[in-house]
């Protein structure tokens, strides 16, 4: 492969519409059951094959009545019959035809079966405190439209309407494959020059998070036959493969060469910190991303990169996170060339939000990335100084922002 310049590097928005145009994801399509489709994403406009109500209902608790009786004013209740003269009527329910108003139980007593009170001024009429039918629904009415993804209300709507199962984009499979013969899992302790596995744990939780499927490969070693064989079986089983760490120059970094050789390579190192030397590729059709192994550098291409892949998978608009003003409390280098990645801990005051850099690099790596904010430096953008007002991204909801 050729070296790769540290300046005029493809910054993100071109390096994806480049990838994007080399790759187009097959549209797949799947019906499910409504009691599993939350956080799905739906493929066509849905709509209601019920009418609700179906007749009329009820539209309080309270007791039906003829309106004809109150024509002439209040008409002597002491007497009536349940079942006769009125019938209970509780909020939703249908009640006998030969009523057509309802009076609301709070303007009512009740002794057993016998009505002891009316409200004298309550106004009684054909149809009032009754639904009528369809005031709820028709058959017809759209419930939920293309491509949205469904949440709890969506599918309380959908099953008022009928829709029994569901049409959703199918999840795509992503396969994300750790390499690294120095790696260990979480569970194990680490010795001397070994490392732990972080990445396929957070990879994968973002994944779900996005809609994918993830399939987590055990760790495979810094060794060719190992990497092809692990590539073969992702091809082979999945829609898209990240290949983690592997993708610099370094003595067993095999996977962007392995990468070039298979397929197509679009783009190696990308105008991004941490996380320069990424590889993007399609190999047989699908799309390859070789993500750098150091924990934030994955995090960041999970930011940028995979969530713009699985969106584009599920017909959605890439996730986009919440953001607060906030004043930077010291002053902050970024590289000219590159976007930074800056981790950040945002406070409340009296005076608005604050916030200061975590960089990974100055600090445990743990507590930036426990951090609950970012900040991407645009490229040119290399100082930013004590007091300049940034639009910082949260990475936790707003209500958790600590108040100083």
């Amino acid at each position: 492969m050729k070296e790769k310049k540290i300046t005029g590097l493809p910054e993100r928005r071109k390096a994806l519409a480049d990838f994007f145009a080399a790759w187009e994801p097959q549209d797949m399509e799947e019906y499910i059951p409504l009691d599993e489709a939350i956080g799905r994403v739906t493929t066509k406009d849905l709509f209601s094959v019920n009418t609700l109500p179906v007749f009329r209902s009820s539209a309080m608790d309270g007791i039906a009545v003829q309106s004809a009786q109150f024509a002439e004013g209040m008409p002597d209740y002491t007497k009536w019959v349940l079942g006769v003269d009125y019938a209970r009527a509780d909020t939703g329910d249908d009640f006998d035809d030969r009523f057509d108003a309802v009076i609301a139980i709070e303007n009512v007593s009740l002794d057993g079966e016998k009505v002891t009170y009316i409200e004298p001024d309550v106004k009684v009429h054909a149809g009032s405190s009754v639904n009528p039918k369809g005031s709820s629904l028709k058959e017809g009415d759209l419930l939920l439209g293309k491509n949205m993804p469904i949440r709890p209300t969506d599918l309380a709507a959908l099953a008022m309407g009928g829709a029994m199962m569901v049409p959703v984009w199918k999840q795509p499979k992503v396969a994300f494959i750790p390499t690294g013969t120095e790696l260990v899992p979480p569970n194990m302790r680490p010795e001397r020059g070994q490392n732990v596995d972080t990445n396929s744990i957070m990879v994968r939780e973002t994944l779900k998070e996005l809609g994918a499927e993830p399939v987590i490969f055990p760790i495979i070693p810094d060794e060719p036959k190992s990497l092809e064989n692990a590539m073969d079986m992702a091809l082979k089983d999945c829609d898209m493969v990240i290949i983690n760490a592997g993708t610099a120059k370094g003595e067993d970094d095999w996977n962007a060469r392995m990468m070039e050789e298979r397929g197509t390579l679009i783009h190696h190192y990308i105008a991004a910190v941490p996380g320069r030397p990424m590889a993007l590729a399609v190999i047989e059709g699908k799309p390859v991303i070789n993500m750098p192994g150091p924990t934030m550098a994955s995090f960041f291409g999970c930011e940028w990169c995979i969530n713009a892949c699985v969106a584009r998978f599920l017909h959605t608009p890439v996730r986009m996170r919440e953001t607060v003003r906030a004043t930077v409390m010291e002053d902050i280098h970024a590289p000219r060339p590159m976007a930074l990645l800056i981790r950040m801990d945002v406070f409340e005051t009296e005076q608005g939000y604050i916030c200061y850099s975590k960089p990974f690099r100055k600090n445990s790596l743990p507590a930036s990335m426990t951090s609950n904010a970012m900040y991407i430096s645009e490229i040119g953008e290399d100082f930013i100084p004590k007091g300049t007002e940034l639009e910082v991204t949260l990475l936790r909801g707003r209500e958790f922002i600590e108040k100083r």
